[in-house]
């Protein structure tokens, strides 16, 4: 067949390819997870430095000593130049020195769970350090049972799902605090003029997270309307226009082109608030204001927050999906309503590695592809949410994705990196070498 060598020779040129990218990508593993192991060793030598710099109890601070002075973190007193000694061993500041001693202080004495992560490798200091920040004003019986909430997650889940996770456990640990902290955040709403184009203003505005998700909603109404008349600028540009629009409403009556005679009509339905905010709790919970309930995009809230949010909502209650058992079967390829939430129920984020991305943004993927005329395989043990570009990586680059329970999701990549992801987070699993040349 007349090229069918150069075919071959082009196989062969994309074999090798990806067998060294993967190579690539084996050896960058190994070396990262040397990295980790010295990260949490280095840790572990930080806390045995700050606790030999610590003031013996037996001994008297001498006051007003240049040399042998002692700093006050904590409630504990150091040696004067713990924190400079840090700061030069770190190459930073002496604020920031401050700051490490103190967080790790915390965590040694008060979450102990938090730095078994740390000092294990299974999760970076940084991490732990978030953890210690959203605790702050805490007392340390408090900070205790956010350690136990939070320790069995920290470095299993990412950034973003981690510091929602920190502040459920904060809100739940101090719920009179949460309201106190919720009266110091002043509404306010500022406006200014670009420094470089005089023709285009800023506005900042901090508002009752009601009329946010309101106003976001009309925004988008009114942006949908411009698209609708071949505006042909970005989204971006037609929310900015439809923004600028709301502060003249004559302007959006005449783009809706309906009269609004006695506050009626078309016109007067676009300021109807139309928004949809989904709130998990559970009926047990309702009548107890200090429980927990999680907002969709918003995060976790207090039972009587939530009525902050629908205010002068129409409200439809959901009855409780039991998410235990097998759950519904279907024949087809689409995913019905029930089932799908039924998914979002029992995953509440995607099933990569690490995502924080919420399941209702994502596609309901067939773990196991679905193949027209075999029965049942539209059912919970075989869905998962996964985010596009890993529904891509699972369809088209060879990411192998298994099920082996409902909820336990076991992940190879072609470098052979292997995970497991289940309701705690992610877990390294020991890789699989790759091919070699």
């Amino acid at each position: 067949m007349p090229g069918s060598g150069r075919l071959e020779h082009m196989f062969d040129s994309v074999d090798q390819w990806r067998i060294q990218a993967q190579n690539a990508m084996s050896n960058l593993e190994s070396k990262l997870c040397e990295i980790r192991s010295l990260q949490a060793e280095a840790a572990r030598l930080t806390a045995e430095a700050i606790q030999a710099y610590r003031w013996p109890d037996e001994f008297p601070v001498p006051l007003g000593a240049d040399v042998f002075g002692a700093g006050e973190i904590d409630g504990v007193s150091y040696g004067e130049d713990l924190v400079l000694e840090l700061a030069c061993a770190n190459s930073c500041s002496e604020a920031s020195a401050r700051y490490q001693v103190g967080d790790i202080a915390r965590l040694v004495k008060d979450m102990p769970r938090c730095w078994a992560a740390v000092t294990s490798g299974r999760a970076p200091l940084w991490q732990a350090r978030k953890v210690v920040s959203a605790c702050e004003g805490l007392r340390p019986q408090l900070c205790q049972l956010v350690d136990i909430q939070v320790g069995p997650s920290l470095g299993l889940v990412g950034p973003a799902r981690l510091l929602r996770l920190a502040d459920a456990a904060v809100k739940k640990a101090d719920p009179d605090g949460t309201r106190r902290v919720a009266k110091l955040h002043p509404r306010h709403v500022y406006t200014g003029a670009d420094r470089l184009d005089p023709l285009i203003g800023w506005v900042s505005a901090r508002l009752d997270r009601a009329d946010a998700i309101c106003l976001d909603a009309t925004i988008n109404q009114v942006a949908a309307l411009l698209a609708g008349q071949d505006d042909d600028s970005d989204q971006d540009e037609r929310r900015a226009k439809a923004l600028g629009m709301l502060a003249n409403p004559a302007a959006v009556i005449q783009l809706v082109g309906t009269p609004m005679p006695n506050g009626c009509g078309k016109a007067a339905s676009l300021f109807t608030r139309k928004a949809h905010v989904y709130v998990h709790f559970h009926a047990d919970t309702i009548n107890d204001a200090d429980q927990l309930a999680r907002a969709e995009k918003i995060g976790p809230l207090l039972v009587d927050q939530v009525k902050q949010v629908t205010q002068a909502a129409n409200i439809k209650l959901t009855p409780v999906i039991h998410v235990g058992g097998a759950g519904e079967t279907v024949d087809s390829y689409e995913i019905p309503t029930r089932l799908r939430e039924h998914m979002i129920l029992r995953e509440p984020y995607d099933v990569a590695p690490w995502s924080s991305i919420e399941s209702r943004n994502c596609d309901l993927d067939h773990t196991i592809p679905f193949q027209p005329g075999q029965p049942g395989q539209t059912r919970p043990a075989n869905l998962g949410p996964l985010s596009r570009r890993y529904h891509r990586a699972k369809t088209l680059a060879g990411w192998q994705l298994t099920q082996p329970a409902p909820g336990i999701f076991i992940w190879e990549t072609p470098a052979g990196q292997t995970f497991q992801v289940d309701a705690q987070g992610t877990h390294r699993l020991p890789p699989t070498p790759p091919p070699r040349e």
